[in-house]
Formats: structure tokens, sequence, C-alpha cells
């Protein structure tokens, strides 16, 4: 079959002017050869020529045979054709010719990571790399030696040294003041909560294509959302409006609205601002915010399986039961319609809307922040005796050439060069390895390229009137968020409070307990009475972890005049 090429359209890049800009230079391949001149010799005597030759010998340079390393890698469930070689694929090997490294990568799936992660770490038998997001395990394994102190690698780096300031490594540190996990760079692109647009519209105005969109004024508040979900569950029975996996995770957004640090592993440390940490159990609007989903859970608003539901169950809520809002970035909003055109649905459209937040409420608290910092990190072992390797993956990984180069692919293949240098995209055979988006990791995956890269595969497989809504709603969402976003500080003095890993342990049971806590009450297992008590009993148990943080706090202000 003769595969079809598309390019990004001009009204593309109108379209994603607020956030994704198209690019017209031709991407230089890391990996990519230059052929030498070559230059006839003159004529030597054969004396001169073997005295030549000799000479040219001992002055070319020695070329080090590459370096094996191991890597314990996460793909972020991004997914990879089984027929790719995990460790021999040609966009790995533009990283391991660059680097001059033989990598070896151990690779779980999504599903398995943490498990695959605490069992080789619980083996002794540590890659020389690895990559994750458990930042206190990471940071425990670290204080008891496991793995480098990365401040000295980035300030030896004329690379790293160059992404990474002084401030920013001052974020990573722990309370023996080591880096044990390089935090990954954010990609600075604003995001929280989205939504159905096509089900808003539908259900307040009758038709999903509405030219009308004054609602977005209407739904600012928790029970803004409340009334509408109440709506769409009258209209349509069967639908599902809220769902999520397990424990809220990335469907935290009505925690935030009141204020309430939460998240997929439980409750959180929060700070009130120059005075103290305290649990998320704490906060003003804490108990208002389990109320809240408890009602959602009492009137089958909220998924009744949301505890349990797997990632093939929240699809279905998803795709097939009408889930309502949802919380993410530009590209799980690009991900989620693109989803739906692969299903066949020319309807359904995704969109940003305003983070929700409840009379009173702070914006710093219920709104998320673009902080400099992504969430991923990185680790190289202590002992493994080629750092300096190591080192030098990341020094490629991080290069913005090559994360331009993992976003299009290979030019020729992937896509091509018009005369104007203007980019075609073979949309056939970008999908084909949109694997190589896996290797973007130290840049947050879902900066401007790879955002360009997704629009152009997206945009032509939607209906006409689906394609109009979509961009519509995204010329109003991105700049929502953008503008809730820079009303949260950046930089803030917590963020130079270093992380405990002694109390990485206990911080891990706490924070378990309290997904049961708020599980229980949501679900109406217990009373709100009994929730209070269960609360005040976690407080008196765990309050020494608040009061740590606190007491580093404190001396992060002192220190810094605050």
């Amino acid at each position: 079959m003769q595969r079809t090429i598309r390019s990004i359209a001009f009204v593309l890049i109108v379209v994603f002017s607020v956030l994704v800009m198209a690019t017209g230079c031709v991407v230089r391949e890391i990996s990519g050869e230059t052929k030498p001149t070559v230059t006839k010799p003159p004529e030597t005597k054969p004396t001169e020529k073997k005295q030549e030759e000799t000479k040219k010998t001992t002055d070319e340079p020695k070329v080090e045979p590459p370096v094996k390393l191991k890597m314990f890698f996460g793909d972020a469930g991004i997914k990879f054709p089984d027929d790719v070689d995990l460790s021999d694929n040609p966009f790995l090997n533009i990283v391991e010719k660059a680097a001059n490294v033989d990598l070896e990568m151990v690779q779980p799936t999504y599903a398995d990571f943490q498990t695959k992660f605490n069992l080789t770490m619980a083996s002794g038998d540590i890659p020389d790399i690895v990559h994750c997001w458990f930042h206190a395990d990471i940071n425990k394994y670290g204080a008891d030696g496991a793995f480098a102190n990365w401040e000295p690698l980035v300030k030896n780096s004329k690379i790293l040294s160059k992404y990474y300031t002084q401030d920013m490594l001052d974020m990573m540190k722990t309370d023996d003041g080591s880096i044990y996990g390089l935090y990954v760079l954010n990609a600075k692109t604003s995001g929280a909560t989205y939504a159905r647009i096509d089900i808003i519209k539908d259900i307040l105005f009758g038709d999903p294509y509405a030219d009308n969109d004054d609602w977005y004024k209407q739904l600012v508040t928790p029970d803004d959302w409340y009334q509408l979900m109440k709506k769409q569950k009258e209209k349509y029975p069967d639908s599902v409006p809220f769902s999520c996996t397990g424990c809220f995770m990335m469907a935290d957004m009505f925690f935030k609205a009141f204020g309430v640090g939460h998240d997929g592993n439980g409750i959180k440390l929060q700070v009130i601002p120059n005075e103290k940490y305290i649990w998320g159990f704490e906060a003003p609007n804490a108990r208002e915010a389990v109320a809240f989903h408890r009602k959602l859970y009492e009137e089958e608003l909220l998924d009744k399986t949301f505890v349990t539901n797997t990632g093939t169950e929240f699809d279905n809520r998803k795709y097939e039961k009408d889930a309502l809002v949802f919380r993410g970035d530009p590209a799980a909003v690009i991900g989620m319609q693109t989803e739906f055109a692969k299903r066949g649905n020319t309807k359904a459209v995704v969109g940003p809307v305003h983070n929700p937040i409840a009379p009173g409420v702070s914006p710093k608290s219920a709104y998320w922040v673009n902080s400099p910092l992504g969430w991923h990190i990185v680790s190289i072992n202590k002992k493994s005796p080629n750092i300096d390797a190591a080192v030098r993956v990341f020094e490629v990984l991080i290069d913005p050439e090559f994360c331009h180069q993992m976003a299009w692919g290979r030019e020729g293949i992937e896509y091509f060069v018009r005369q104007d240098g203007s980019k075609v995209l073979d949309i056939e055979a970008s999908n084909e390895t949109s694997y190589r988006v896996a290797y973007t990791f130290m840049r947050a995956y879902w900066f401007q390229d790879n955002l360009d890269v997704r629009a152009a595969q997206m945009l032509p497989k939607l209906d006409a009137s689906q394609a109009s809504t979509f961009k519509k709603s995204w010329e109003i969402g991105i700049p929502i968020w953008q503008k809730e976003s820079a009303q949260v500080p950046e930089v803030t003095a917590e963020s130079f409070v270093p992380s405990i890993p002694d109390l990485a342990p206990k911080m891990k049971e706490a924070r378990e307990l309290s997904k049961a806590i708020i599980f229980k009450a949501v679900m109406g297992e217990i009373s709100m009475e009994e929730y209070d008590n269960q609360v005040k009993d976690f407080l008196n148990k765990y309050n020494y972890i608040p009061e740590a943080y606190t007491k580093s706090y404190k001396e992060v202000l002192k220190e810094r005049g605050q």
C-alpha cells in the first residue's frame, strides 16, 4: 500500500501558535557521517611514502571501543512494537554512537515497572544507570551508598552544566547535601484539567458542536462540575462521568480544587507559606474535599470501581462510557483525541478547561505550577566502573538537537524536507516508529517538536466538524491553562527544602494508610465521623514527619532571608 504523506499545514501552525511552533529547519542527525574531501597527495619516493604512512598511522587518534553499560529504563507507557529490539534499534543506536557506549536495556512494561524496580534494587545487582520516578526510593538507596552524587558530575560536564543552574541543583538535594536522582528538565507546557467538550456542549446546549463558548465561565467550582455530571447522568444513565485508576491517579483535580495535596499515592505534605509543613489532611478544606468525592460516589457520578480499575478498564470508561473530566498536559489532550479517531469516533472532542477551584481557595493551592524540573529522575550506580560513560549518555539524551531528531525521526524515512526547508511528515512511517519519543524523557517528552508531530499525525484523522471544534477548544483552552499556571510561583522557599531519605519508608507507610482512610470514607464504608477519628489517629502517629520537614524549612527561610 502506498504510504500517505501529509504535511503540517499552515492552518495548523496558526491553531497551535499559542504553544506549538512548526519548524522549517533540517535536522542534522547525530549519527550522521560527513564524507571527507579526498586530496591526492604529491608523488613521493618509496622510502618517503613508507615514512609518511608510518607517521600517519602513529598520528591517527586511537578509537576506543564502545563502553558496555546496563540501563534500567522506564518507557512511561509509550508502546514499543513487539518486533523492536529494546537494546538494538535505529534510535537507541543514535544515542550509543554519540556517547560511544553499548547499552543493554532493562525495560519492564509500565504495569510491572514498580515491581521490577523493587526487585532490582533488592537484588543488589544495580544497573549502571537507573531511570524512574520513585524519588523517595532513589534517595533512600542513594543515602545507603547505591548511587553517585550528581552535583560534581553536572558541574564537571560542559553540557549538563549549561542546563542545570545551582538553584536547580539545590532543589534536588537530600538532607545530606547530595543529589542521587537528577531531575529531568520540564517541558514547560502548561497542563492540568481537560474535558469532553462535545459532551459539555451537548448537555448545556443540546448540540455537541454548538457555536457558544460562554460555558467556560460556568465551569469553575467543584459544584459547577457536580451539577454538570448530574445532568450528564440523567441524560445518559449508562455514562460514567468521573473515573480513574486507583486512588485518583492523575485525577486529583478536585482535591486540589479544595487546596488539598493528594495524588495517586495518597495524601501529601504541603506548606503553609513561611510557617510550616502539614499533612494534606490538615488543610482547611480537606474534609470537604473527601465529602465531595463521597457525594460523587453515592450518586454514581464517580466510577464504582475507581479503586481497582486497571488501565484497560479506565480506557473503557474514557472511550466507551463517556468519562467527562481528566487531568493531563497538552500531549494527553492530543493523545486522547487521537485515540478517539483511531476508534472511529467522529463526535468526541477533547480540550483544556479551567482548573476547578472552590470558593476561598488560593490559586497557588489549586493550580499546577510550571516547575523548571520534571518528575522523572535518573541515577548512576556509585560502584559502576564507567561513570564517565554514563554521564555521556545523558549529555546526548538532553541535547535539544537529539530530541528534535527523536521527535521528527529520520530524514527520508519518517519525514522529508521540501526545497523551502519545511518538513513533510510521512504519517504512516512516523506512527510505526513513534516509540522513539520514549528517548526524549530528559526533556519531559512533550516539548514543542513532539507536539508538532503529534498534532500533524492527529488532525487529518478527524471529521471536519470534529477538527474545527477541537481547534477552537485548543485556541481557547491553552491560554486558560497558561494564565492559571502563571499564578503559581515556579520556585519558592520550599523548593529548596531537602528530602529526608531516612523518613522515606515511614512516609510511604503513612501515605498508604491515608489512601485506605480516604477510600473507606469516599465509598461510604465508614462515616465521616469515623473518618475524623482515623485522621486524628493518623496525625498523632505520623506528625513527626511534617515536623522534621518544618525544621528544614525554617532553616531554608533563614538562609534565603525570607
